[in-house]
Order: C-alpha cells, then structure tokens, then sequence
C-alpha cells in the first residue's frame, strides 16, 4: 500500500496509506446509489405536489430541476464539506479526504473536487479519473491536483499504544498545567512524531518538537531535558483531559 506524507503547519510530516482504487470504486457506487435514490424521492415529492409540472413551459421546467435538483447533484461537495472530507460512502470504507499541507479541509477544497467530477467520471465513464489515480504517485485525480488534496485510507488496526491515551498512575500529579493549551489533533501529532524521532534516535527533531510545545502552551522548562519534557505534557494532557 503506497503511502503519503502529510505535512502540518508544525512543519512535521506524518504518513498515511493512500486509497486503494477498489475501495474508491466501491465508496463511489454506495455514492452513487444514494445520490440515485435521493433523485427518485425528489421526482416523487415533486410530482405528488404538482402533477401537472411536466406541462409547463421550457424555462418554468428548467428553473424547476435547477432548485429541486441541485441539492441533489452537489451531493458530494455538501457531504464533504459538513463531514470533513467524507462522503457517506467514504465513511463506509473509512476513506477521508485530506490537505497536503496538514490543514483543515475546507468547503473550497470540496468546491473544487466537485467541480472536476465534470472531468474525471461524466465525459468518459470515470476513465480519466481511473487513468489518474492509477497513474499519479499519490493515486489522486485531478479534481485532487486541483486542490492539493489526497485520499487516505482510515481502516488501520489501532492499539493504546498508537493512540494518545496514556496509562497514569491514580496519584499523579500534572506539573505543566498549561498543557490543557493542545488540542486532541495537537496531541496526536505530538505523540506520533516523538515515538517517530525517539525511535531513529532524531534528537534534533524532538528539540524542534518540544520548542514548539512551549511556544504553544506558552511554558518554558529549564530543568527537564527535552525527552521527560515531551513524556510530561503528554501524561500531563492525558490527566486533564480523561479525568
């Protein structure tokens, strides 16, 4: 499985598997179904409030299927846009559409992702998205080039170890209060870049690592060495925020 690099505005770089195609096809088909179905419930609705619609002159018809319609066919933009990146099919086959640059994915993302459905699926049958995917080396589409944006794969066996729980003992005590600061996605790039540098024996990436913390938390330790600093906050995170 190809994986990616997803780099934060904490200039650290995290990688995630990218989406295989055959999970992408099966998220587009539950997509698809759906989109079908709500397409059906509208021409029903609408046919039940007024029957005689199809009678009407070109331009009434068009205004018509444009307000009726439109919610319908913008389907991913909306779901994409409210979930963060995912649609409900995506969500089914733990897919996320996310930024290179590590920022939060934004409703102008979706815009454009949506706007090159046009190009990758409707002219050629979802050829020319299929020939991107499988040809670009971060298996993206070109609404994804457009965008800056990749799809990843979110089905990943996780154990306590790889989340940012920590186990504390009943009596602890937290030492940098200001640790309450981090936010959960803080946190978690925290955590995973420490164990990352700790392991390749990075030193000076856990130095750039812990001198962000104390710009963030607004702390500064003289008497910890960078190592037990990072350890603390993460214990110290964990205390005020599962107790």
């Amino acid at each position: 499985m190809q994986q990616v690099a997803i780099h934060t505005p904490q200039n650290v770089e995290i990688g995630f598997p990218t989406a295989d195609l055959g999970r992408r096809i099966i998220a587009k088909a539950i997509d698809y179904t759906i989109i079908a179905i709500l397409f059906w419930m509208v021409i029903r609705l609408y046919e039940q409030i007024n029957p005689r619609w199809i009678d009407k002159d070109y331009w009434s018809q068009m205004a018509i299927f444009i307000l009726l319609f439109f919610p319908v066919y913008s389907y991913s933009f909306w779901f994409e846009t409210i979930l963060r990146g995912q649609t409900p099919g995506k969500m089914a086959m733990k897919l996320q559409v996310m930024r290179l640059d590590g920022l939060p994915y934004s409703w102008e993302n979706a815009l454009i992702r949506w706007m090159f459905i046009i190009i990758d699926y409707f002219p050629t049958m979802g050829i020319t998205g299929f020939i991107a995917i499988s040809t670009t080396k971060k298996s993206q589409r070109l609404g994804d080039l457009a965008s800056g944006t990749v799809v990843i794969n979110k089905k990943k066996e996780v154990g306590i170890d790889q989340t940012i729980l920590l186990e504390l003992s009943e009596n602890y005590q937290p030492v940098y209060n200001n640790a309450i600061r981090l936010s959960d996605n803080d946190m978690r790039i925290i955590k995973e870049s420490f164990e990352n540098a700790l392991k390749n024996k990075d030193y000076s990436t856990i130095r750039k690592l812990r001198n962000k913390i104390e710009s963030v938390i607004q702390t500064v330790d003289k008497n910890s060495n960078d190592v037990q600093f990072i350890q603390t906050i993460m214990k110290d995170f964990n205390y005020f925020t599962n107790k």
